[in-house]
This record gives C-alpha cells, sequence and structure tokens, in this order.
C-alpha cells in the first residue's frame, strides 16, 4: 500500500456552509493534513474550464452545436477531427456561414487550427494522456497549419 507524503498540522475549527454557501452557524472540528498532489495524469481526457467557459461566453447556441460535435467526434488520442466545413455544416445542420464563422472565432482564441479537410484542437483547451503528451500534442498543434 502507498502511504501518501505529508504532514499532520493539528487542528482547526470551521463554520459549517449550507448549499448556497451561507453559514450555518454550526462549527466543526477539523484534522488537518497538508500533502502534496500528484499531476501525473496518464490516461485522463483533460480539460480546461477556463478556457471552455470563455469559449461559451463568446459563442452562441448554433456555435456550441458545431463545437460540441467537433468534441464529440475527434480523436480523442490526436486531438483532431478529419472533416470539411461543407461537411460539418451538413453534419450538424448548421449553416456554413455560422460553421466558418464558429471556426474563425476558434482559431482566434487560439483553441484549433485548420487546414483543408481538418481540424485540430489545442491540447491546453483539452487531450488525454500524460504531460509528455500535451507537449507532444502541442508540438503538433503549432505545426498544424503549416503541414499541407
Amino acid at each position: 500500500m502507498v502511504k501518501p507524503k505529508g504532514q499532520y498540522l493539528g487542528t482547526s475549527k470551521w463554520v459549517k456552509l449550507d448549499g448556497d454557501n451561507q453559514p450555518t452557524g454550526e462549527i466543526k472540528t477539523v484534522d488537518e493534513f497538508e500533502s502534496e498532489i500528484d499531476t501525473k495524469r496518464n490516461g485522463f481526457m483533460i480539460t480546461y474550464m477556463t478556457a471552455i467557459i470563455s469559449l461559451i461566453e463568446k459563442l452562441g447556441t448554433k456555435k456550441m452545436i458545431v463545437v460540441k460535435y467537433i468534441l464529440e467526434n475527434m480523436s480523442k488520442s490526436e486531438n483532431t477531427l478529419i472533416i470539411t466545413t461543407n461537411e460539418l455544416a451538413q453534419k450538424t445542420k448548421v449553416s456554413k456561414p455560422v460553421v466558418l464563422e464558429t471556426l474563425k472565432l476558434l482559431e482566434e482564441a487560439n483553441l484549433i487550427k485548420r487546414r483543408t479537410g481538418a481540424i485540430m484542437l489545442s491540447a491546453k483547451l483539452i487531450h488525454k494522456g500524460s504531460d509528455s503528451k500535451e507537449r507532444y500534442l502541442m508540438t503538433r498543434f503549432h505545426s498544424f497549419g503549416e503541414e499541407e
């Protein structure tokens, strides 16, 4: 069995909060333990919520349909989707101008890169695997549009 690394800091008292983050008046005594955080990400799909939330704020409903299609159908190991803009419009049932506008917004935010018939998502937004896999995907991402 692996023992956690860290140290016992002692006890402290906290006021319990309800579901709306309002104090209930109940005081809890808790043990405090400080431990190291394991940053290994082997095999997990990493999503960066701040980037996704920022993206959602910029996009409307039809644009989100396009983004959702890309996220659901991309190659999870390579962060790519092989599809033309016409095919993307057809599969999402969204007009081609909206698809093009969505892809342009994603490119301007440096979340995707495109080349003819393919889209690659930045590993800073989402990726599956370790930190070395993230570095590999970011290297591919930076050269993706130049590979045509």
